[in-house]
């Protein structure tokens, strides 16, 4: 651009006396130009507010905030995080409501998550969460809409995220007669366990501990799912890292991903990577999150626990991963492995052993990681437990 300027104006620079004159008079313009070109080479499309040209004496305006009250009619920008989350949660008879994008929500309740699809008559509910805060959660749809709750969906079969749903069908009944049957959405893989967890009684009827699905999806492929005008699309994870049955929810049209327990946004993974049943697979879920079959497809993650996640997230947890794994591997290096016969038994040996390790490894990660929520909760020494084995397993 600057060069197209000095092109066009040259022929009338004739005498050099005018061509300092001019180039003193460009000068504040070229550096407006070199600002807006620098600006927009880092620009994201996605992400990012148009930029306008910066004149010499002006300010940019700061950023997006990256914390924000939450709002149940204010789209959330991709990066931002809800403020103050750890004290919201901590009363759980109050819900907090996030709208994400025209027809999607984010509800969390008492530290964990669910994910609320709002289509032209009804309501979807993805995880009905655990018994005692369903109360909270159905106030929480209430806030958004009138329109009745008529579908819940399950991404995995654990009581903590799924446990309420019986609880939810009894409100459903009470609020919205018009709802004559609630459907239930899950994978073939959901609802085998689900049977597979039902209780006997002694006439030998089983029951099961959350209402059946009704409307049961093979995952071998991943399916598409119509709630109305909304498709939500169901996809089994490569891995299969936090539990076999785990599901990963995608709603294209608003870019947001339901996959709980595989990230806590802001915070440290739970203790075992949230009791990922597969530590290969957690890592390699992961890295798929990120890859080009579906790293395109959100912005958007709600991991069932933790803040309203990104990709910069799951980039944040890789990399910790990475950063655990590394010190893992120089403890290994450094720490004797003892046998006393004094102990009485070997099992004490690997225990010492092991205790050592992960204690060095929180310590050398404190510089880095030391503000992050958990870190002197004892959860780095159980991540760290969990490489160790992986490392000397495989």
């Amino acid at each position: 651009m600057i060069y197209l300027i000095l092109i066009y104006l040259f022929p009338h620079l004739m005498r050099r006396e005018k061509m300092k004159r001019f180039t003193f008079a460009l000068a504040p313009i070229t550096a407006a130009l070199l600002s807006f070109n620098a600006g927009a080479a880092n620009h994201n499309h996605s992400h990012d507010q148009q930029r306008a040209i910066v004149f010499p004496g002006e300010t940019v305006q700061s950023t997006l905030p990256s914390e924000v009250e939450p709002s149940a009619t204010q789209a959330l920008k991709v990066g931002q995080k809800i403020n103050n989350l750890y004290e919201r949660q901590f009363d759980d008879s109050k819900a907090t409501v996030q709208k994400l994008g025209k027809n999607t929500y984010w509800i969390g309740v008492n530290y964990y998550n669910a994910t609320v699809i709002v289509n032209e008559d009804s309501v979807m509910l993805i995880d009905p969460l655990g018994d005692g805060r369903i109360d909270a959660l159905f106030k929480g749809v209430q806030s958004i809409t009138n329109k009745p709750i008529t579908t819940i969906m399950y991404s995995h079969y654990h009581l903590d995220h799924v446990g309420g749903g019986n609880q939810l069908v009894e409100l459903i009944k009470q609020n919205y007669p018009s709802v004559n049957k609630v459907r239930v959405i899950a994978s073939q893989a959901v609802a085998n366990k689900i049977a597979q967890h039902a209780e006997t009684n002694e006439n030998g009827v089983k029951t099961t501990k959350v209402p059946a699905p009704t409307d049961v999806y093979d995952l071998r492929k991943p399916k598409v799912v119509k709630f109305g005008s909304v498709k939500v699309h169901l996809i089994a994870p490569a891995g299969s890292g936090h539990t076999p049955d785990n599901t990963m929810i995608l709603i294209p049209s608003d870019r947001v991903l339901h996959f709980a327990d595989m990230i806590n946004p802001d915070q440290l993974p739970f203790y075992n990577f949230a009791g990922a049943e597969h530590f290969h697979g957690y890592e390699e879920d992961l890295e798929n999150l990120l890859g080009k079959h579906l790293g395109w497809q959100w912005d958007f993650i709600n991991g069932g626990h933790g803040n309203i996640g990104s990709k910069q997230d799951v980039k944040d947890l890789l990399q910790y991963i990475a950063d655990v794994r590394a010190e893992v591997g120089k403890q290994l290096e450094v720490v004797p492995y003892t046998p006393m016969l004094s102990d009485g038994n070997h099992f004490v040996w690997f225990k010492r052993w092991q205790e050592e390790i992960t204690r060095n490894v929180q310590t050398a990660l404190a510089s880095k990681y030391g503000h992050m929520y958990g870190f002197n909760a004892g959860v780095v020494e159980t991540h760290a437990a969990m490489i160790l084995a992986d490392m000397i397993d495989h």
